[in-house]
């Protein structure tokens, strides 16, 4: 559904309690319901059941035939009392025990005869108890659930409620002989309510048909009908509503005057009867197949058409039926084998099944109420584990019945291959999962190993076509995506600079000053896309055009990543759907937004490192090559620093030649928090600039995702340095993260001059050196780190340097020192960082008296408030 919030953001409170109602009453209702029905399957008494108003018997089941009752025949008295209504005779059902006995007194041929209802323990078979559970339990339930399910998820949403009304109807269509019994009071409020739901399912059905998923537009346009198609559709049905509940109530305690009531309604019943089904065949099987056919969206196209034929597979079977008794004046039980009867009523389960699948696919529940996986890769790996449940429980019992008549070698030879079975099937099941798993949904997956792998290709890319080749296939191979685009911008245009799975290379472009491109930018998150919801963002946003939209549908696309710089946005990935049809989860997107974070910066790398190789074979390489490389450098260094509460910072670098080694930067971090980094690659000029480069590329793949083990994160910067550079090159670093909550700095110090951290004690100040960490990165393939944590105190200074700092030389070779540097802190501490800066940079430029610069010098300040 839509993209983005909406406006009204105050809590939908009295939406929650109507709901909290609904599902208190339908959860009730469905417990007692289901506590007769595991009495019926424990206790098993011979069935008749009266005619409408009536205490002439209208069922006979053959149990109760073998006792000589006909169908016709009248109810006269139960145990010794008048026959006055149904409550007698399901009382008969519910509180009779086994071992005892009703006395039914039944007239037949103009004679009076008792007859003996002895209640025996039920012999039921195992098919017959699991489909009175999946029928008269299971599915009553599963729709009360997906209903109040859906509107808890969208309690403003009009067609959430329209789906929980159908649903509880839904859940009242195949009742049975049960609330009668419930006592007075709680049975008459039990048979309206089943009543009501039950009569009111055409409305919620040709409700639902109308407006699923966006009501047909002349019904917008043309305001006479919003007035009359309400009362046209509902008035009737109420009608047949009040006059069935009326009776219904009536007819437990008092047969006769229900017969009046009857006598009343009947009239009307057959008309009505035909309406209801002209208001449900036409009010939601026309609608939904008429939208079907004339929806613009595939997948609004192939949704609906889901919708329309699970239903009709699931309804027609039982109404055809019904239909026939109706024409023929005899129950359907009476007319066809009682195979075709249960497996007509297990169809109608199919029914909700197709609304959960579709309301999922079609987004009325946002993508966390589809958990991790989805409800279709769910139920598919759960109907994997019954089906092994199911074979285990039949090896085991083929396994009993054979052995039972066989001699003891025979019974162990049995139980051997039972035991082996039984140990395959789970095996079996294993397999049968992974290849459902694989060819029908997305394979399982580790985020971290994913994106671990993905960097490990990408940071050393340079070349832009196997960069975006490399991202779009591991995409498409981890999710199952359907269709993959890469769109790069130029000057002003993005056009398609990679594409797979589509029959023909798309052929679009987007200007930067389209409302997409706009949307992007302003974001920069991932951007769901859908087309056939008016109120998504791409419909909302007024600057995103038809003609945008039509190349969105062109792209197929269902998400849009956006590949980000600093400063500017380079290009985006298209994603279309996944083969599962599932929507993109929570965890799809986290997954996604770090991949296209990597693929931003790497392509951004790769963008500077072209940049200086054209430069330099474009320039002179003596002369010109330090100009190139200090231009890209500085880019590289923090143009910007994001606003952190509770801390003021500034950094400055000053290279001894034109380039340098020395880095510093600053991120901004989720949570509000400041990742502060500073190092010093070994040697000076092009070639320590270029490691700084991918110092600086592996430090923000992986710091993007803040993680709280800093330790891990330098190890695996220490790895990546280490790959990526010869053997004699490396570089001390020091990285650590700021969180404003609760004022921790979290550090690992590799090998770098311990920054010093100054706090007011007093009127001195104490001074701390961050030492925690290990040894250089870039010079041992792997090396265990440490990782340590300190307060920040308002007013404290911290002072990360490089050794350009401490050691600057004067003529005689004399170092400036940390004391002095100590010394010329504690003096201007007062000052703002950039000042800070200054002073120090001035004091030792004062000590050093002109005499050449002979490293480069970098200084970060942070001071808190």
């Amino acid at each position: 559904m839509p993209s983005a919030p909406r406006r009204n953001a105050s809590s939908p409170l009295f939406q929650y309690v109507c709901l909290a109602v609904l599902f208190a009453s339908g959860m009730l209702f469905q417990i007692r319901y289901a506590i007769d029905i595991w009495h019926d399957m424990k206790v098993e008494i011979p069935f008749v059941l009266p005619d409408t108003a009536s205490a002439s018997l209208e069922l006979v089941r053959p149990s109760a035939e073998k006792l000589g009752i006909h169908r016709s025949d009248t109810l006269v008295a139960i145990n010794g009392k008048p026959y006055m209504g149904t409550s007698q005779l399901a009382e008969v059902y519910t509180k009779t025990n086994i071992g005892d006995q009703a006395i039914v007194t039944l007239r037949s041929s103009g004679a009076d005869h008792p007859v003996a209802f002895a209640a025996t323990t039920a012999n039921i078979a195992i098919t017959d108890a699991v489909y009175d559970v999946l029928l008269n339990i299971a599915a009553p339930i599963g729709c009360v659930l997906l209903g109040c399910w859906v509107v808890l998820v969208r309690p403003r949403d009009g067609l959430a409620w329209i789906l929980l009304g159908l649903m509880f109807c839904f859940s009242q269509l195949l009742g049975s002989f049960k609330i009668e019994s419930w006592g007075p009071g709680y049975r008459e409020v039990a048979m309206a309510y089943r009543r009501m739901l039950a009569g009111s399912w055409p409305i919620f059905m040709f409700l639902f048909g109308f407006f699923f998923p966006e009501p047909f537009p002349y019904f917008v346009t043309r305001p006479f009908l919003k007035k009359w198609l309400p009362v046209v559709v509902i008035i009737p049905t109420l009608v047949d509503i009040y006059f069935k509940a009326w009776i219904s109530i009536v007819e437990m305690t008092d047969y006769r005057h229900a017969h009046e009531i009857y006598q009343m309604y009947r009239p009307l019943e057959n008309p009505l009867m035909i309406y209801i089904f002209c208001v449900v065949g036409f009010g939601f099987f026309t609608c939904i197949s008429t939208k079907s056919a004339t929806a613009i969206s595939p997948d609004a196209r192939r949704r609906l058409r889901l919708l329309y034929w699970g239903s009709s597979l699931a309804l027609t079977p039982l109404f055809l039926l019904n239909v026939a008794g109706l024409i023929a004046h005899k129950s359907i039980y009476d007319m066809f084998p009682e195979l075709v009867v249960d497996v007509s009523f297990l169809l109608t389960m199919l029914f909700p099944a197709t609304m959960a699948y579709v309301i999922v696919v079609q987004r009325a529940m946002n993508v966390r109420v589809v958990v991790r996986q989805g409800l279709q890769y769910a139920l598919a790996k759960n109907a994997i584990h019954a089906l092994q449940i199911i074979a285990i429980g039949v090896v085991i019992a083929t396994a009993f019945a054979l052995g039972s008549n066989t001699n003891r070698a025979g019974k162990m030879v049995i139980i051997g291959v039972a035991v082996t079975i039984g140990f395959s099937i789970p095996r079996f099941g294993d397999r049968l999962r992974q290849w459902t798993d694989r060819r029908f949904f997305r394979e399982a997956y580790n985020a971290e190993q994913v994106l671990s792998e993905l960097g490990d290709h990408v940071r050393g890319m340079v070349e832009t076509r196997s960069l975006i080749e490399t991202v779009a296939t591991r995409i498409a191979n981890t999710l199952h995506v359907h269709s993959v685009a890469i769109l790069l911008g130029g000057t002003d245009t993005y056009r398609p600079a990679f594409a797979m799975g589509y029959p023909n290379p798309p052929d679009v472009t987007f200007p930067a000053q389209t409302g997409t491109i706009k949307h992007l930018e302003k974001e920069r998150e991932p951007a769901r896309i859908y087309l056939d919801d008016p109120d998504s963002w791409v419909y909302r946003d007024a600057n995103v055009t038809a003609e945008e939209r039509n190349k969105l549908a062109q792209l197929q696309a269902e998400l849009l990543l956006p590949l980000n710089a600093p400063d500017k946005l380079l290009g985006f990935i298209s994603l279309g759907a996944k083969r599962s049809e599932e929507p993109y989860s929570g965890t799809d997107v986290r997954l996604l937004k770090s991949v296209a974070t990597q693929t931003g910066l790497a392509l951004e790398n790769a963008r500077l490192m072209s940049a200086i190789a054209e430069e330099v074979a474009q320039r002179e390489r003596l002369n010109r090559e330090v100009e190139i490389a200090r231009e890209v450098q500085e880019r590289l260094f923090p143009q910007t620093l994001p606003p952190i509460a509770g801390v003021t910072y500034a950094g400055a670098c000053r290279p001894a030649l034109g380039v340098g080694g020395d880095y510093y930067d600053f991120l901004a971090l989720p949570e509000g928090q400041l990742g502060i980094a500073v190092g010093d690659v070994s040697g000076k000029g092009i070639a320590a600039a270029l490691m700084m480069a991918s110092l600086q590329a592996s430090l923000r793949g992986e710091a993007t995702r803040a993680p709280e083990n800093l330790a891990a994160l330098v190890a695996n910067v220490n790895r990546l340095v280490y790959e990526a550079s010869s053997s004699n090159r490396y570089a001390t670093f020091f990285y650590a993260q700021y969180n404003p909550m609760s004022r921790l700095l979290t550090y690992v110090n590799a090998g770098h001059n311990p920054p010093i951290l100054f706090h007011r004690n007093g009127g001195s100040w104490d001074v701390n050196r961050l030492e925690a960490g290990g040894t250089v990165v870039g010079l041992l393939a792997n090396f265990p780190y440490e990782q340590a944590a300190l307060k920040i105190e308002p007013g404290d200074v911290l002072i990360a340097f490089t050794d350009g700092i401490s050691e600057a030389m004067n003529h005689a070779d004399e170092e400036w020192g940390e004391n002095k540097l100590i010394e010329t802190v504690s003096s201007c501490a007062a000052l703002a960082p950039a000042e800070i800066i200054a002073r120090i940079m001035q004091d030792a430029d004062t000590f050093v008296s002109g005499a050449k610069q002979h490293d480069d010098m970098t200084l970060v300040v942070l001071k808190a408030s």
